[in-house]
């Protein structure tokens, strides 16, 4: 679950270093807040219930408020990324530089990859911001809105080609499943069905959820479907049998039990506490 800003802080500030290994658990999402993220070493999947993105280093990801995502590895080594999290109030100061077109294209895209000068100056941004962080004062939280609306317009100029990221073999039919499940999920395949499509057998692709994720196939694919179910709870008002029946559930009371068992709380109350009077 993603930490909260602070109370009376507009931003948080956070230099993540682990093992490449490492992979989320769960899907994390920010309830309240928008993040953008700088890749200094590592290769990464970054999987969202809609698209799944390679992100490396010299890269940057955008992290849309409620946007549900998991990351894995797809490489070995150390995993380093300046993680900036910001509330959503900062995003008008944002928009009001760049434009509303250009601020929902980057995150839309979720991951991009910069040219060599742009890469210099996004690293000099993020030691900056990182510097303000640390010797937090009454100041900082206008000098780090002006650095990441600096980082924003940089980003925009400095936008290159992705480029072409050569994974290991094994990771090519994980890439075309997550993009099968991510684009039939409301159709619930199996593990058979989805390893038919990529043309690998079950056990095999059972084998690589194992590997990458640390868990099951239907565990991964319930998730993937809970996810879409939360964005539709927070964004529409669709009445929960239409929920249940576009994220793959044919029977609402299922659903119900499913979601609660994930979420902890039944749909229409999750609905109720996202959106309180």
């Amino acid at each position: 679950m993603a930490y909260p800003i602070p109370a009376g802080y507009n931003f948080k500030v956070n230099h993540k270093k682990r093992d490449n290994h490492f992979s989320m658990a769960t899907a994390d999402v920010y309830n309240t807040m928008y993040g953008v993220g700088y890749m200094v070493a590592g290769d990464r999947l970054i999987i969202t219930p809609d698209k799944t993105v390679i992100v490396h280093p010299g890269t940057i990801q955008f992290m849309h408020k409620n946007l549900f995502h998991r990351t894995t590895h797809i490489s070995e080594g150390l995993y380093e990324n300046i993680e900036i999290k910001f509330r959503e109030s900062v995003t008008d100061h944002i928009i009001r530089v760049v434009g509303k077109e250009a601020f929902d294209m980057l995150y839309e895209q979720v991951s991009i990859t910069l040219t060599p000068e742009a890469d210099e100056k996004v690293r000099a941004i993020m030691a900056q911001i990182e510097e303000e962080w640390a010797h937090y004062d009454g100041y900082s939280n206008d000098m780090i809105e002006s650095l990441v609306i600096y980082l924003f317009v940089t980003a925009l100029r400095g936008q290159a080609p992705a480029p072409d990221i050569l994974l290991r073999q094994k990771h090519q039919p994980l890439l075309h499943a997550l993009s099968y499940i991510q684009h039939h999920y409301a159709e619930d395949p199996s593990l058979e069905e989805t390893a038919a499509a990529v043309h690998i057998s079950g056990a095999y692709l059972s084998r690589l959820f194992k590997q990458a994720f640390d868990t099951s196939y239907s565990a991964f694919l319930s998730e993937i479907k809970i996810s879409h179910a939360q964005q539709l709870l927070l964004d529409t008002n669709l009445p929960i049998s239409q929920v249940a029946y576009q994220c793959g559930y044919h029977n609402s009371n299922y659903f119900c039990d499913a979601f609660k068992k994930a979420i902890g709380v039944p749909p229409l109350k999750y609905r109720k506490n996202s959106h309180p009077l």
